[in-house]
C-alpha cells in the first residue's frame, strides 16, 4: 500500500475555504485594514489624476476620509482645489467604494513644517 494514499484517506477534508475570506479575517485581526485602504488610495493617485499632475503632486496619507496631498505651490493648490471633487470620485471608483471624502492640499513647505511639528 502506498503511504501517501493512506494519509490522504485518513485526513478529513471539509468544505473548501475561500482565500478572500481568510485574508479579510487576517487583515481585520491584525488591525491593518485602514493602512491598506490608505495604501490603495495612494496607489490610485496617478491613475486618477494622470501622469502630469502626478509628477508635481504626492499623496501623503489618508486622515478621516481626506487624502492629504503635497503640492509645489499655492497655484497648484488652487488648481487642484477646483478639481478635488472629480479627483475624489475617480479614486473612489478605482477603489470600488466611498473611501475619499475630499482632498487636503498642502504646500510642500507646509508639509515639511507639519512633519517637524509631529516629531
Amino acid at each position: 500500500m502506498n503511504r501517501s494514499t493512506s494519509r490522504n484517506k485518513s485526513r478529513r477534508v471539509g468544505p473548501p475555504t475561500v482565500l478572500h475570506g481568510l485574508l479579510e479575517a487576517a487583515v481585520e485581526e491584525l488591525g491593518i485594514n485602514e493602512k491598506l485602504v490608505e495604501c490603495r488610495a495612494r496607489m490610485a493617485w496617478e491613475e486618477a489624476v494622470g501622469p502630469t499632475l502626478a509628477q508635481y503632486t504626492r499623496p501623503l496619507r489618508l486622515s478621516k476620509g481626506f487624502l492629504e496631498v503635497a503640492v509645489p505651490s499655492a497655484v497648484w493648490r488652487t488648481q487642484l482645489n477646483f478639481m478635488q471633487r472629480d479627483i475624489a470620485e475617480r479614486i473612489n471608483k478605482l477603489l470600488g467604494g466611498k473611501v475619499i471624502k475630499g482632498l487636503k492640499l498642502l504646500n510642500q513647505s507646509e508639509n515639511v513644517e507639519h512633519k517637524r511639528r509631529n516629531r
